[in-house]
């Protein structure tokens, strides 16, 4: 199986998803939809009503807003757009797993996964800003796996991108920069030397601080200070008041409800957010044990298996895809832990794919869970697959005393070229 086919069988099934999944404009796909064409139109970064926001992440509706400024208020271009973000995702990911691993076998293991996963291929039919994180964060793994290798200098132009895709993510969902600890990880050990690895990050911040600074600047003009979004406080709140769940909840059924729209009129989007903020700290602040237990609830509920119902209950073919979404999810994270029988090959590679995970599970402990918002990071969880997948291959094949596949190929760090060439040492 090569990489051609793999992309042909994810455009088959993003094309009957873009196709056969309706596209509702409901709540955050609403506003990323309004975002859009408001900018497209002229009228700037504006919610429904007109008036300028940055209540959501404001990079997925910028993008599309281009898009749309070209093709007019279609959703056909949006779901357009999605594929093809979701086709380049697969290809990064094999980019970044074949530098990572340095074998083929687990690079291709890893992207079918990936390529037949029913959650993103399903998300290409929603306006929604998962189907432009994933790219991203796989062109980050990607770039930081490809930092070095074998005592090559880096590239000139990888920091450079490195720092334009994290200011875009930073736009777009600034939850993943909870992904840069294991970032770190992995340029350090392609670069093999701290020096050199913090030479990059200097470079790649200053890229960063560039990409983001025009929406910086807008806002602070917009609303007075300088930020990404108006919504921090508000998600801190929602994850953190007497009322909270591991859950999203409307803002209607904690004890801000009632004065929520006064306050939001009186204060304006940022004075609010800001509010609820500081509201939610005290909360915190003065309940120390319930949010620690609260927070591990979080932990909890992140990955629990989706067995949640969808909103058409009755239909049967929404049915059979939730089972087949249940049945995959299951195996992949079965996979995952698998991969640690290649930890004294694979440990380095496998310990930063961990540390991201973990970080980006701290965030949701911090605010709250929503199934979506685990789909950005579950191409992490496919690479870890991917040498799972391998582990039990040669398990099954010692046991039937076989010989090893020659092409997986699982080297240190420093070790030679191999059927993949030069690239990252891991």
């Amino acid at each position: 199986m090569c990489v051609a086919t793999l992309l042909g069988v994810a455009a088959l099934l993003r094309a009957f998803a873009v196709l056969l999944i309706p596209s509702p404009l409901e709540s955050d796909y609403l506003g990323y939809w309004a975002i859009a064409n408001n900018l497209a139109d002229g009228r700037g970064l504006a919610n429904l009503a007109g008036e300028p926001t940055a209540f959501l992440s404001l990079g997925y509706p910028i993008l599309l807003g281009a898009v749309l400024s070209f093709t007019g208020p279609e959703i056909a271009a949006a779901k357009a757009l999605n594929l093809l973000l979701g086709l380049g995702a697969i290809l990064l990911l094999h980019l970044a797993a074949r530098a990572l691993f340095r074998s083929i076998a687990a690079a291709l293991c890893a992207t079918a996964l990936f390529a037949v996963y029913l959650e993103p291929v399903v998300y290409t039919a929603y306006v929604a800003k998962e189907n432009l994180m994933i790219p991203l964060i796989l062109v980050l793994v990607a770039l930081a796996s490809h930092a070095g290798g074998r005592g090559a200098a880096v590239p000139a132009w990888n920091p450079l991108l490195f720092g334009v895709a994290a200011g875009w993510l930073a736009m777009t969902g600034n939850a993943a920069l909870a992904l840069l600890p294991g970032l770190v990880l992995v340029i350090l050990f392609a670069t093999g030397s701290a020096r050199a690895t913090a030479g990059y990050l200097c470079v790649a911040a200053l890229v960063a601080a560039l990409t983001t600074a025009p929406l910086m600047w807008r806002n602070l003009n917009t609303f007075g200070g300088y930020a990404l979004n108006n919504n921090g406080g508000f998600n801190l709140y929602i994850g953190n008041n007497p009322a909270a769940t591991p859950y999203f909840q409307s803002i209607a059924e904690t004890p801000m409800g009632a004065g929520w729209h006064a306050l939001r009129m009186r204060e304006g989007e940022r004075g609010a957010d800001r509010r609820l903020g500081a509201m939610a700290l005290r909360h915190i602040l003065d309940n120390p044990g319930a949010t620690t237990a609260l927070a591990v609830r979080k932990a909890i509920a992140f990955w629990e298996p989706p067995t949640h119902t969808g909103r058409n209950q009755t239909s049967r073919a929404e049915q059979l895809v939730r089972l087949a979404w249940l049945a995959q999810y299951v195996a992949l994270c079965a996979l995952a832990v698998a991969s640690l029988a290649q930890w004294r090959r694979q440990g380095r590679a496998l310990a930063a794919l961990m540390v991201m995970l973990a970080g980006y599970t701290a965030v949701h402990m911090l605010f709250y869970v929503v199934y979506r918002y685990r789909l950005p990071i579950m191409p992490l969880v496919c690479l870890l697959g991917g040498v799972g997948l391998l582990a039990m291959q040669a398990q099954l094949r010692a046991g039937r005393g076989l010989a090893p596949v020659r092409r997986s190929r699982f080297t240190a760090a420093g070790a030679g070229g191999g059927p993949d060439g030069p690239g990252a040492a891991f």
